[in-house]
């Protein structure tokens, strides 16, 4: 049965065709092809089709070079995920301005060996000195008990010869329980919340 009104021409469309993506074969078979169907009363304008050429070729190259970059990118986060589920089951200190939560393991890390420093736990609400404990600190890791904080925050001041000490860290050292992403970014979780890879200033174990 015939059916009036329809075109029988059909046109196929190749998926993964991309318009920006053109060769100089290609440019040139465009050209040729523009220069045997031009009105000879209205030639083209070359410098007009190789500027268009020009433009073509730089919008390839951006596309080109955004892929590149978002291959590094997958890839630099991919060696964060690989480093970061590394770490499940080890502990690890946690760089933190003030103590936050006094039942969490606190310790200080030390560039060097101090003899006979002293240490200021300071309630940050009042600006009030609620211990003062006087201690030498080793090189690395230093335990500090928080233990008889009530709930609070605190700051950690540390004194050498009466001058503060500007190389000395407050962490937190907890054990890294598992791994998620946020933001496309991992995140270490542990018993007292989430961190940063970003955090970490010592690897116990």
């Amino acid at each position: 049965m015939a059916i009036d009104g329809i075109n029988n021409s059909v046109q196929y469309v190749d998926d993964n065709y991309n318009p920006y993506n053109l060769s100089t074969e290609d440019f040139l078979k465009i050209y040729t092809t523009l220069l045997q169907n031009q009105d000879p009363t209205q030639p083209m304008d070359v410098n007009q089709m190789i500027q268009l050429n020009y433009e073509l070729e730089q919008i390839q190259f951006m596309n080109q070079l955004e892929e590149t970059l978002q291959t590094l990118i997958n890839t630099q986060q991919l060696t964060f995920i690989t480093q970061a589920s590394n770490l499940i089951g080890k502990t690890v200190v946690f760089k933190e301005n003030y103590i936050t939560n006094p039942q969490a393991q606190y310790v200080l890390i030390s560039d060097s060996n101090y003899s006979n420093v002293e240490i200021q736990i300071v309630n940050v609400d009042t600006g009030q000195v609620v211990k003062t404990i006087n201690t030498d600190l080793q090189q690395g890791e230093n335990d500090l008990d928080t233990s008889f904080l009530p709930a609070g925050t605190y700051a950690v001041n540390v004194y050498y010869n009466g001058q503060p000490l500007q190389n000395v860290q407050l962490g937190q050292k907890d054990t890294v329980l598992y791994v998620s992403l946020v933001n496309n970014q991992p995140v270490l979780g542990t018993n007292f919340g989430e961190k940063s890879l970003n955090d970490i200033l010592y690897i116990s174990s």
